[in-house]
């Protein structure tokens, strides 16, 4: 059977990297005669209305090109299971440190025509879709301020850790009404990640045990850690090692509910997404990718 590629570029992705990025794409169809087809996300039509006006059975891949929110838009307008292949280009690319795909751009694209394909879960917040993490609390909270609180002269990576920082030490803890697999239960925490993917924010591993085919969801708790021990500990968040800390709590699950509470912000694969009462539930091999998981 022929291929052919729905390739998805968000020309804002990388600040423009992925237009680039994009022109290297096609060259290389071109070469291997590979018939393809380019969709750019714009504000007025980003990536979900994208993929379900244009997305058909005559596709048999999908390529993103795009980072870890132009995933979330994708994967929230698949409707045909098809193995999908992701050409990073954000500024965090979280999700694709969970999986072999290559380091290299010549790399990506021969895991794009040749690679295995694995089905992996994906998580479903309020009816939306995430392949890497919720994340209510303090990460939610940058996501918000991140919207709200411009800094023209700061871009990606040193963006995020701008606002981690300027938060970091005074963020206080919140009261979460959680059910647990059914478990009802009150805690006083900063920040409650609910997990598919291991690494957040650019590179912390808040759920070093997460495995993306394993049907459940992987949640990280922080508990009371005051203001000098979060500066003296950031960099275990970093590592994965924070499971030392008797502040943190690592552990499974497959549903968790998490009650309205107007002082918490969160957000769904990086990008915000508003305030609970959530309700977060796993879709075991609800995805094919195209990679090697690690």
């Amino acid at each position: 059977m022929s291929r052919h590629f729905f390739v998805l570029i968000n020309p804002q992705s990388g600040h423009g990297k992925s237009q680039k990025i994009g022109i290297k794409v096609a060259d290389f169809f071109r070469h291997h005669e590979i018939k393809f087809t380019v969709f750019e996300t714009r504000n007025d039509c980003r990536g979900t209305q994208t993929i379900e006006e244009n997305l058909n059975a005559a596709f048999t891949d999908l390529m993103i090109i795009g980072g870890d929110g132009t995933i979330n838009e994708a994967i929230n307008g698949l409707n045909i299971d098809l193995p999908v292949s992701i050409i990073p280009s954000g500024s965090g690319n979280d999700f694709v440190k969970n999986i072999n795909i290559g380091s290299t751009l010549e790399t990506q694209l021969k895991t794009a025509l040749s690679g295995p394909v694995n089905r992996i879960d994906i998580g479903l917040c309020n009816g939306r879709k995430f392949i890497n993490g919720v994340g209510v609390g303090f990460d939610g909270q940058i996501a918000a301020d991140m919207i709200r609180r411009k800094v023209p002269f700061l871009r990606g990576q040193l963006k995020y850790y701008y606002h981690v920082l300027h938060i970091l030490g005074s963020y206080q803890y919140r009261d979460f009404d959680l059910t647990i697999d059914q478990v009802p239960q009150r805690q006083n925490l900063i920040l409650l990640t609910i997990a598919n993917g291991t690494t957040f924010g650019g590179g912390f591993k808040l759920t070093p045990h997460a495995k993306l085919n394993d049907g459940k969801l992987s949640v990280c708790t922080i508990g009371m850690l005051s203001p000098l021990q979060r500066y003296l500990k950031v960099l275990t968040l970093q590592k994965g090692s924070h499971h030392r800390l008797k502040e943190v709590s690592l552990f499974d699950a497959t549903e968790l509910i998490i009650g309205a509470n107007a002082q918490l912000e969160a957000h769904i694969d990086g990008e915000y997404f508003n305030q609970p009462p959530f309700s977060v539930s796993i879709l075991p091999g609800a995805l094919q990718i195209r990679a090697s998981l690690f």
